[in-house]
């Protein structure tokens, strides 16, 4: 219960932070596929992070030209760590405060590079990880939808059929793979 309402401050704080971001008007017909730096948040849970990270490491093998950097909060292996040009950022749960957002440290360390395109691959709304593709700066953000999720995406997958993890994240890739 006290857990949730330091939550909600950091989600007030972060929509707080935020309210001055106005995202540019932006044609988004190549966005993905023209994106030379990519920011990944993998979904939190490891079985989850495992589908989704095998998806999009087929999806994205013949792009040697792109610098990957995934957010992983496991310390076992991520599928896309096979990929040439990917940096793996461990999440680690001292990285992450009491109102559920990311720590100072962890923040500088993801938002000192350029991304293109941020994609937070979480079914579920995750305060830290929305906060993270937020604050990344990208001109593409991608999320699932939630009803907090405007403040923090502009491009949003809309996954609400009840069905397996494969199933989900195979839909959000083919999602992804129209742009």
């Amino acid at each position: 219960m006290i857990q949730r309402a330091f939550t909600y401050l950091g989600y007030r704080y972060a929509k707080f932070q935020f309210r001055a971001d106005v995202d540019a008007v932006q044609p988004l017909t190549d966005f993905f596929h023209t994106a030379k730096s990519m920011l990944v948040i993998l979904p939190v849970g490891y079985e989850e992070a495992l589908i989704a990270g095998t998806i999009l490491r087929d999806m994205l093998k013949q792009r040697r030209s792109l610098h990957l950097t995934v957010i992983h909060n496991s310390t076992r292996e991520t599928p896309l760590s096979e990929l040439s040009r990917c940096e793996v950022v461990r999440l680690n749960p001292e990285d992450i405060n009491r109102f559920s957002l990311p720590r100072k440290s962890i923040m500088q360390r993801l938002i000192a590079q350029h991304y293109d395109v941020a994609v937070n691959l979480n079914l579920d709304f995750i305060l830290h990880t929305a906060y993270i593709c937020k604050a990344s700066r990208a001109s593409v953000r991608v999320g699932c939808t939630h009803l907090a999720s405007d403040v923090f995406y502009n491009v949003q997958v809309n996954l609400t059929t009840p069905a397996s993890p494969h199933v989900l994240f195979k839909r959000f890739a083919e999602c992804m793979a129209m742009f």
